[in-house]
């Protein structure tokens, strides 16, 4: 096998074990039924990962990889006079992007399960997610700063941003005439009024 078929195989067995997480759960996700949907046989598989519990740290490590604040809201945007603008830009293009993949919010539901019942036998999983949690936070503490918000305020209003961007689109699933950017939008600007 040459190098780029197998690179392609992988990304392949990635992209399928990414859409059965998220559409099947990951306890019900057999190594057999990723093998069969990449029509391959399931010793194949353990050329790539050694065990499903390597390839749902493949898949986790590969989503968490780009779910941080800095994937969304690029510091040489961030400029003091318009910080608003900045974090409105930089939370639709996030809304938008998990709107065009409905299964990353199915995936990243699974996932947040997954972490939390094996946080004490595997802290790794729970790490990632806080980390990646933890860097929306920081992010917004360090805009609402710029923008001059109250130093006693800043955790709980950039908490508070970091919900509502991670929530808007679990609510929309409930809510279809969920306006999320006008939502996103009465958000970003009550956390920077003083």
């Amino acid at each position: 096998m040459t190098k780029a078929k197998g690179e392609n195989t992988y990304q392949k067995m990635i992209d399928v074990a990414i859409y059965l997480f998220a559409k099947d759960g990951i306890h019900n996700t057999s190594f057999s039924k990723i093998a069969k949907a990449l029509n391959m046989t399931k010793p194949s598989l353990y050329y790539y990962v050694d065990s499903k519990e390597e390839l749902v740290a493949k898949v986790f490590d590969y989503i968490y990889e780009d779910y941080v604040f800095s994937s969304y809201f690029e510091d040489k945007k961030l400029v003091a006079k318009d910080v608003a603008s900045y974090l409105i830009e930089g939370g639709l293009q996030f809304i938008e992007e998990v709107d065009e993949d409905g299964s990353i919010l199915n995936l990243l539901q699974e996932f947040t399960l997954y972490a939390n019942r094996q946080k004490e036998t595997k802290p790794y999983f729970f790490g990632k997610m806080q980390y990646s949690k933890q860097s929306f936070v920081k992010g917004f503490e360090k805009s609402l700063l710029l923008a001059g918000v109250d130093k006693k305020q800043v955790l709980q209003r950039a908490q508070t941003l970091a919900l509502m961007l991670a929530n808007i689109q679990s609510y929309k699933k409930i809510d279809e005439n969920l306006d999320e950017a006008t939502l996103w939008t009465f958000t970003v600007k009550n956390a920077i009024k003083e």
